[in-house]
């Protein structure tokens, strides 16, 4: 893990113009905010995934404090509670989510549904569970798109193979589409 430049978002419309999952998109800089900038009386409790991006992205000052304060701590034996990065992000994932369903009829989300919608499978599904079943079946159809032309487009590089291939890029979006991003999902 590495420090990303912040975008401020505060909408997930903002991030509809852009490629990729827009849920994935918001999500991963929601989460480089928590890393980078984290508020460190709300970090108590980390998982390894974020306890190494932590180490990762923060100076070396900051990352102590927050390994600081588990670490004077006796040991529990009991299970550990939940990490709070995971607990953050899962927040708000679900807030986003109600948002998009919510305005499922401003002009910038039907422009997006149209022209460039992108979802990883795990969006879409989410998406689906809380829609209108209009929506719903627009976020299914989408998803199948998405899938049908990465099934297309993976099925001509596998068989056009080629040193120099200029379409690796392909593989990330196969990625993304099958897992949401790289280091959002722990």
């Amino acid at each position: 893990m590495r420090a990303n430049k912040i975008m401020n978002y505060e909408s997930i419309l903002q991030v509809l113009g852009e490629s990729g999952c827009p849920f994935c998109r918001f999500l991963k800089n929601f989460q480089a905010a928590l890393m980078q900038e984290p508020k460190h009386k709300e970090i108590h409790h980390l998982c390894s995934f974020h306890t190494w991006g932590l180490a990762a992205t923060q100076r070396a000052a900051s990352a102590a404090e927050l390994f600081l304060d588990p670490l004077e701590k006796k040991p529990d034996d009991s299970t550990p509670p939940s990490c709070d990065i995971c607990v953050l992000l899962q927040v708000e994932e679900d807030r986003r989510i109600r948002e998009f369903v919510g305005s499922a009829q401003h002009k910038l989300v039907a422009q997006w549904m149209r022209s460039q919608a992108f979802l990883c499978i795990a969006h879409g599904a989410k998406l689906k569970q809380n829609a209108t079943p209009l929506i719903a079946l627009a976020i299914g159809t989408i998803t199948e798109k998405c899938r049908n032309r990465l099934v297309e487009d993976l099925t001509r590089l596998s068989s056009e193979f080629e040193p120099e291939n200029t379409e690796w890029g392909l593989l990330g979006h196969a990625a993304e589409f099958l897992a949401s991003q790289r280091g959002l999902r722990p």
